[in-house]
C-alpha cells in the first residue's frame, strides 16, 4: 500500500520535506482490529505537533492523520460492531482501557493506557488504516 510517513522530528523550518512516501504491505487486522480502506483523511494540525515534536510519536517512522473515513474491508475474529462494507470514521482515540476514572466519564484521552491513531498506532496518511472496533 502506499503511504506517507513522518521518518524525523524536527521544526518545519528545517524540515522541508516533513513526510516520505512508503511502499508498505497491506496490514492484517489483530482479534479486536477492522481494517479500513481510506478513502479520505483530514490535515489537523496534530500532525505538525507531531512533526515538530510537541506531541512526538513513540517510534518512528510512523503515519499520521486520524480523521480517516473509509469501508472496512476484513475484520479480525472477534469483531462484532463492523463488518465489510460499512463505511466508518477512525479518529484519535485508537484505545484507551474503558475502566478507569477518565474513561468512566468520557474523557478517554486522558486514560493512562490512551494509544491515538497516528502517533501511536499508524494512521491515515494511507491507503489502509487498522483501527479497534469499538473505537469506530
Amino acid at each position: 500500500m502506499k503511504a506517507m510517513m513522518i521518518t524525523a522530528i524536527k521544526p518545519v523550518r528545517r524540515n522541508t520535506g516533513p513526510l516520505a512516501a512508503a511502499d508498505l504491505a497491506v496490514p492484517v487486522p489483530e482479534d479486536d482490529e477492522i481494517l479500513i480502506r481510506v478513502s479520505a483523511c483530514g490535515v489537523c494540525h496534530t500532525e505538525l505537533d507531531e512533526i515538530e515534536g510537541r506531541t512526538p510519536p513513540p517510534d518512528l517512522p510512523v503515519i499520521p492523520g486520524h480523521q480517516v473515513v473509509g469501508t472496512v474491508v476484513d475484520t479480525g475474529e472477534s469483531v462484532t460492531l463492523h463488518r465489510a462494507g460499512d463505511r466508518v470514521g477512525a479518529a484519535w482515540i485508537y484505545s484507551s482501557c474503558g475502566e478507569c476514572a477518565y474513561c468512566a466519564s468520557g474523557d478517554d484521552n486522558l486514560c493512562p493506557e490512551f494509544l491515538a491513531t497516528g502517533r501511536d498506532r499508524n494512521g491515515g496518511y494511507a491507503e489502509y488504516l487498522l483501527a479497534r472496533d469499538a473505537y469506530v
